[in-house]
């Protein structure tokens, strides 16, 4: 409600609650009213009964001594009309007494209606005032939440500009991933190339010198047949004599343990312990104890990389640990305490 209407509408309010609350007593104020009439009425009348009282009197003297007996009876009727007359306004009067009483005691109940009134008037202005200060309240809810939608409508759009950047970002990764993944299977063929190699010129050096080591025998035998004719043996025993090696392949898996959350691209020995220095794709470098036959026990994770370790080596003493990343860069913990003492300067040249 705005300006006055809703003080229009309170004595409206009023007016309706009054009107219902005095019809239950309008008979009452209608008695008292034709109450009133009729005392006035009474009193009209007995005014004039005195008058005519005082006429026959007058008149009574006058004609004392030749009156009759008609007289008489008409003084008597006269006298027991104001008898009855008297004992009318005599009930006239006590039933104007209990009007006056129930008058009284309606207007208590009204002073009391009229207190409670006012008490009603003063609840009322104080829920008017309650509900200003609650549509104020109101309306500043509403500015907030209007607000805090904008905020939110904000955000979400930088939610789902993030999302769009973390999608690219991963489909880089995922093209990155399969890109190592290409390159360490070249790196694998190149090795195993490398290792047939190296075992083809290890037979061939081998081959070579036992060709060598055979001629040198032949001609040995050669030049020693003329000596004895016992010596027949003799190459049966300088070929038993002669140094070999045996290799040998492993068929077994002594220990296998998960070291890393993705690819695991660098193992070491500890040269002092049975410490084994793992590097992986999680840019982390594990340490672990297998000292214990058949377990693994972590000893510690090296942190700090910003790329996946592509290769670990310890010094000679075994408290230095060395890793080199895909970052361009290569960095050393100490394995007592695992904590990062020195990056290389190639980190500087990381593009941003």
């Amino acid at each position: 409600m705005e300006g006055g209407e809703w003080r229009n509408n309170i004595i409206n309010q009023l007016r309706g609650r009054n009107k219902r609350e005095t019809f239950a007593f309008q008979d009452i104020f209608t008695f008292q009213s034709r109450l009133f009439d009729n005392v006035n009425t009474l009193k009209n009348e007995n005014l004039q009964l005195t008058l005519v009282n005082e006429r026959i009197r007058f008149s009574n003297t006058e004609s004392v001594s030749s009156g009759g007996g008609a007289v008489n009876e008409k003084i008597q009727a006269l006298e027991q009309k104001i008898l009855s007359q008297q004992e009318e306004l005599t009930s006239l009067h006590r039933r104007r007494g209990e009007s006056s009483q129930q008058i009284i005691n309606l207007n208590a109940k009204v002073h009391d209606l009229e207190k409670n009134l006012q008490a009603k008037d003063i609840i009322i202005s104080e829920n008017t005032a309650l509900i200003a200060s609650l549509r104020a309240e109101i309306q500043m809810y509403e500015n907030n939440m209007t607000e805090l939608q904008g905020l939110n409508q904000v955000l979400r759009d930088e939610h789902q500009a993030l999302q769009i950047a973390f999608a690219a970002i991963e489909d880089k990764l995922r093209k990155a991933q399969d890109e190592n993944r290409s390159l360490v299977e070249r790196l694998i063929k190149y090795k195993a190339k490398d290792a047939d190699k190296m075992n083809e010129e290890n037979e061939h050096f081998l081959k070579k010198k036992s060709d060598k080591v055979k001629k040198e025998l032949e001609e040995a035998a050669r030049e020693g047949g003329s000596r004895s004719s016992g010596s027949g043996g003799s190459d049966d025993k300088i070929m038993d004599s002669l140094p070999y090696y045996a290799t040998s392949l492993p068929n077994k898996v002594a220990l296998r343990f998960d070291a890393h959350d993705g690819e695991v691209n660098a193992v070491k020995w500890s040269p002092t312990d049975r410490i084994v220095a793992t590097g992986g794709a999680d840019r982390k470098v594990k340490l672990w104890d297998v000292s214990k036959l058949g377990t693994s026990e972590n000893r510690g994770t090296l942190v700090g990389s910003n790329a996946g370790v592509m290769s670990v080596d310890f010094d000679s003493t075994g408290a230095f640990i060395v890793g080199a990343s895909n970052d361009f860069a290569s960095r050393v913990w100490t394995v007592g305490d695992q904590r990062l003492r020195q990056r290389s300067s190639s980190e500087t040249l990381l593009p941003p």
